[in-house]
């Protein structure tokens, strides 16, 4: 069977290559439905990554968040139609003492090896999650829910402090996600978010406060702290939850940034902080998320405001215009793959 696969082969330049589709009697063919640009693929097809780590990894088909539908199962398991999650860890190693995600012999589907932009997909029955109860487009963020599920059972085991306040600071999509999933999980505690868009903050009316991070009240403190900043301004992010972060709390890692963030050593000293990195997630991960998704209507509603834009795709001019449009978008731009 051949197939065609959408790769970046540089900066701002998508092509179509077909090659044939290799699958088993017991693979799983899937036709992608929806698919959410995230800032790596961003960062990708912008050319803001070092000039080694692109000369590396392209060509390469990007995106890692998306939906799917089963157009043939060989096991018999999933009927034809049966809507999926698709999961971008490709585990070739595993072991109980590093957990998958952060296992250096694993893969990451549009991060060293090909994404979703594919008009047909085949992958094993351990890469999908069923999605049992109504379909609908906020499951595209289900990889985006299981980073936070990672990190928050990262979280669970590291913490000393009760969990009374929480500080997140970025008022992005992980800023969203990471709130919502802390309201969801955490209904007794104080929520607080802090960024630099008094516009964006508008969209955070499930949470006890929002703030301005140059505007905070005096005396303002939590007892710990999620930075989803990344980027240039993590160093200052770090700085204000370093001076407002309660003794013994956590400082929960999940922004990226490609070069060095300075981090006063001595205040982590002083108050006893634990600092936690967190990054990707696993099979179960995506299947908690899936979970708080279906059962959770919150959830859900919030998770569909988190969409921008919906741009239909049907050809390559249609991917590069998705893309320039999501740097202009405040939050999501999702892709319906109609490829």
């Amino acid at each position: 069977m051949i197939g065609r696969i959408y790769r970046l082969m540089d900066a701002k330049r998508i092509e179509m290559v077909q090659r044939e589709l290799k699958f088993n009697e017991n693979d799983l063919i899937l036709k992608p439905d929806y698919l959410s640009i995230c800032a790596a693929d961003q960062r990708y097809y912008f050319g803001n990554r070092p000039p080694e780590i692109l000369s590396e990894k392209l060509p390469m088909a990007l995106i890692h968040e998306a939906t799917a539908t089963v157009l043939y199962d060989g096991k018999g398991e999933l009927s034809r139609g049966s809507k999926v999650v698709i999961v971008p860890l490709i585990e070739n190693e595993s072991t109980e003492k590093i957990k998958a995600n952060y296992n250096p012999e694993n893969k990451f589907s549009s991060s060293g090896v090909d994404g979703f932009m594919q008009d047909l997909i085949s992958v094993p029955h351990s890469r999908v999650i069923p999605i049992e109860k109504d379909y609908s487009v906020e499951y595209v963020f289900t990889e985006l829910v299981s980073v936070v599920v990672n990190a928050i059972e990262a979280f669970e085991k590291a913490k000393v402090r009760d969990v009374e306040t929480i500080g997140v600071w970025g008022d992005g999509n992980m800023g969203v996600v990471v709130s919502l999933v802390l309201r969801c999980l955490y209904p007794n505690a104080k929520i607080f978010v802090l960024g630099k868009s008094f516009r964006k903050l508008q969209h955070f009316p499930f949470v006890d406060g929002v703030y301005l991070i140059d505007k905070l009240p005096i005396n303002f403190t939590v007892d710990h702290c999620f930075e989803c900043v990344g980027g240039k301004n993590s160093d200052i992010a770090l700085q204000q939850i370093l001076n407002v972060i309660e003794p013994q709390g956590c400082v929960n890692l999940l922004g990226v940034s490609e070069n060095p963030v300075s981090i006063s050593t001595r205040t982590v000293l002083d108050k006893g902080l634990i600092l936690i990195g967190n990054s990707r997630s696993t099979v179960a991960d995506m299947q908690k998320a899936v979970k708080l998704i279906s059962e959770n209507s919150v959830c859900r509603k919030y998770l569909r405001m988190l969409i921008s834009e919906t741009i239909t795709i049907k050809k390559e001019t249609d991917m590069m215009h998705a893309f320039e449009q999501s740097i202009l978008n405040d939050f999501k731009t999702v892709m319906k793959w109609e490829v």
